[in-house]
């Protein structure tokens, strides 16, 4: 494994760290937290420390250690969690995080010395002294070990052996790390101590730690070794370097808590087992017995992607074997099949990859449609093993699609720290509320999340919420509600941003949209429609620009992402309640279901996430409404029929709805309608092909695909379509009227 590869599983490991790092914090200012709590904090805060100093990052390192330290003063409890310390640990633990991206970018590490200074104030404060230089540790026992240098003298005979004691080469080795006899004990060795045991395995050395700084942290924190085993040393025409053959006990004063020290191998983890108590004995050496090469598997379940090291020269046992604490190694044997992977197993992946699997099964899925339409043309009955095929294919397209499904969660931790920003620059104060954050969707579509969430959570706070003293006076709490929720619905994810503020102020929105030329004064629009013009370019109803919105860019910024993404967005608000933005997305930007359909000379593909049923209509059951538009009576409800043809140009299409197929579909924002078609040709996987990279962006249309023979079919935008199209048919009806 290169560097590289390296710091990049760190930085992956930073993001993990921080995450639940912030959740203890949040938390922490909930009033909900325990021990537990805090011990997790203070993990995340230590693991990046210990890869920072091991990588080189002095300036991460640096703040680290001081944020660390406050953290461990917080754990052992002399100093108490209150709001305001609860504050200060958020603002570092965001400092923190743009300590991370600057290390990871190679850019300008941030401005820290004012909140370095904050975190010392907040130790000296709580412990009810003044800031001072730590005191200098007590001298401890060397534990470097010096041998000194062999001289071998070659046989005179034949020059090919020699000879020298290693027992007594031992002896010396353990007489220069044993500490040497002293003066009479003072007060301080006098005083009750307890003991541990530990012993580095291959692979604390193989993942780039060094046992020897450990050491010095417990020396440091007034540990004494006792005595260095070499007892599991071979001889050296067997030695392996890279193999842990040394184990050393320790004792420490019992002032010295035992988490300090377990604290200090957090980073190395089951790569060096550890011993506590007197009677505790010294843990052994992991080395296998002799078996037969085999790959090394990973051990933890930790999702890094490792390559497995050569196997040692001494031994042709797996590198698995050696490297696995003491219950594993007993558990494996030359002769046991290797043990199954541990729950929960997982492995990183390069994104490229992943990339690439999905290609080609789509390209896997239009092959599939091509041999069957080949074969159904050449009247050859293989219904059964195209069954199968296109049953293997379904299987693969969900696995390949399974493998890039990621929690939303990962967005929505980014909300709190946007929302502390936003609290301290508008100086109102909000309550978080989430659900449905294990909801899981495509990573391509959770990474272009991020911008336009930040800009709706933004608008919420600076247009939604009020301020406290209106809220009061509103009858409202002082504190504002933010709401966050996902959910799957249809083959779709709806998300919700709510707030409970004063809602949208239509008749502003209205002049605003007036001043700027965008409606004309004598326009007549639905509340709905009012509501949307928040969306044009360059359309805002701040007072005056800053900071956080002003400029119009933000909401025009929201729908053309949510757009590009083939979803949709909707409005819901309520003056003096609040409002509700709902984003609609598909799964997943590459396979989907679909209804294949005529309409005149066009082959169209309804998305099957959309349809609710099909029907042919009896003639008593549809009905004008005005001079161009059908209702149909579906169950006692009338719904609104659109045509295709008419949407998408097409010729020679059926225009009479009781003449042609309804295919009735279920929309987020306009409800249900029945769109007419000519027929319905088959229900199938379709490969999402985006018509932005290969065309340009059509009204009504999500994408196209490759059909079985090949000719290109669009996909229809269910929602969009539907939508346009009714409110085209409102101002008709209200042009014919006037």
């Amino acid at each position: 494994m290169t560097a590289d590869e390296i710091q990049a599983i760190f930085f992956a490991e930073c993001e993990e760290s921080l995450a639940a790092a912030e959740q203890g914090l949040a938390a922490c200012r909930e009033g909900t937290q325990d021990s537990d709590t805090v011990n997790a904090v203070f993990r995340g805060v230590h693991s990046i420390k210990g890869g920072a100093g091991a990588f080189g990052y002095v300036a991460l390192q640096g703040f680290t250690h001081t944020f660390e330290t406050l953290l461990s003063d917080v754990r052992d409890g002399t100093v108490p969690i209150t709001g305001p310390l609860t504050d200060l640990l958020l603002r570092a633990l965001d400092t923190l995080s743009d300590h991370v991206t600057a290390a990871r970018d190679g850019t300008e590490p941030p401005e820290d010395g004012a909140l370095q200074a904050d975190l010392t104030a907040a130790m000296a404060a709580n412990a009810g002294v003044a800031p001072a230089a730590a005191p200098a540790p007590a001298p401890q026992p060397e534990l470097a070990v010096a041998v000194e240098p062999i001289a071998v003298e070659a046989s005179s005979d034949d020059g090919d052996d020699f000879d020298f004691d290693l027992d007594a080469l031992l002896d010396d080795i353990s007489g220069e790390i044993t500490p040497e006899a002293g003066p009479a004990p003072d007060v301080e060795t006098t005083q009750e101590r307890w003991h541990m045991r530990l012993r580095p395995h291959s692979g604390a050395m193989r993942n780039g730690s060094e046992p020897l700084l450990m050491l010095r942290e417990m020396a440091a924190l007034g540990g004494r070794c006792e005595v260095c085993d070499v007892s599991s040393v071979p001889p050296l025409d067997s030695f392996d370097p890279s193999r842990g053959y040394l184990g050393w006990a320790f004792s420490f004063p019992s002032n010295v808590a035992e988490a300090s020290i377990r604290d200090i191998f957090d980073f190395v983890g089951d790569d060096c087992s550890l011993a506590f108590g007197a009677d505790a004995e010294m843990p052994p050496v992991q080395i296998a017995e002799s078996a037969p090469p085999s790959p090394a598997a990973p051990q933890t379940p930790a999702p890094v992607a490792v390559e497995a090291p050569a196997p040692a020269p001494v031994s042709s046992a797996p590198a698995a074997a050696e490297d696995a604490t003491p219950s594993r190694a007993a558990a494996s044997t030359s002769s046991a099949p290797p043990a199954p992977p541990a729950p929960g197993q997982s492995i990183r992946i390069e994104l490229g990859k992943l990339d690439k699997l999905i290609d080609a099964v789509g390209e896997l899925v239009i092959a599939q449609a091509m041999m069957a339409q080949r074969l159904a043309g050449q009247g050859l009955a293989v219904a059964e093993e195209m069954a199968m095929i296109e049953g293997l294919t379904r299987d693969i397209q969900e696995s390949a699609m399974s493998i890039r499904a990621q929690p939303i969660g990962s967005v929505f931790s980014r909300v709190p720290r946007i929302l502390r920003e936003l609290s301290s620059t508008t100086g109102k104060h909000v309550r978080l509320e989430v659900s449905g954050e294990s909801t899981e969707l495509d990573k391509t579509v959770i990474e272009r999340l991020g911008e336009p969430l930040t800009h709706l959570i933004r608008n919420a706070v600076d247009h939604g919420i009020e301020p406290a003293d209106e809220r009061i006076a509103a009858g409202k709490a002082a504190e504002g509600t933010l709401t966050l929720s996902a959910e799957h619905r249809s083959g779709r994810i709806l998300i919700r941003i709510g707030d409970d503020g004063k809602g949208i102020d239509r008749e502003r929105v209205f002049a605003k949209a007036v001043e700027k030329g965008l409606i004309a004064p004598d326009a007549i629009l639905s509340k709905e429609e009012i509501d949307l013009l928040i969306f044009a370019p360059g359309f805002s109803t701040a007072q005056q620009v800053s900071n956080i919105s002003g400029r119009g860019v933000g909401m025009d910024v929201v729908r053309q992402n949510v757009k590009d993404l083939g979803g949709r967005i909707t409005i819901d608000s309520e003056p003096g309640k609040g409002t509700t933005f709902t984003l609609t997305l598909p799964l997943t930007l590459a396979i989907s279901d679909g209804m294949v359909v005529n309409v005149g000379d066009q082959t169209l593909v309804v998305p099957l996430a959309n349809v609710v049923e099909s029907l042919r209509p009896e003639p008593h059951e549809v009905q004008g409404l005005g001079a161009s538009r059908s209702m149909i009576n579906v169950r006692g409800r009338f719904i609104p029929v659109i045509s295709l043809a008419h949407s998408v140009g097409a010729a020679q299409a059926v225009s009479d709805p009781r003449e042609a197929v309804l295919i009735v579909v279920e929309t987020e924002g306009a409800g249900r309608a029945a769109l007419m078609v000519d027929a319905i040709c088959d229900q199938r996987q379709v490969v999402i092909k985006s018509l932005d990279t290969h065309y340009r962006s059509v009204e009504g249309v999500a994408g196209a695909t490759i059909l079985g023979d090949g000719r290109v079919a669009l996909i229809i935008d269910v929602d969009g379509l539907v939508s346009r199209s009714l409110s085209s048919a409102s101002s008709a009806a209200m042009a014919e009227a006037a």
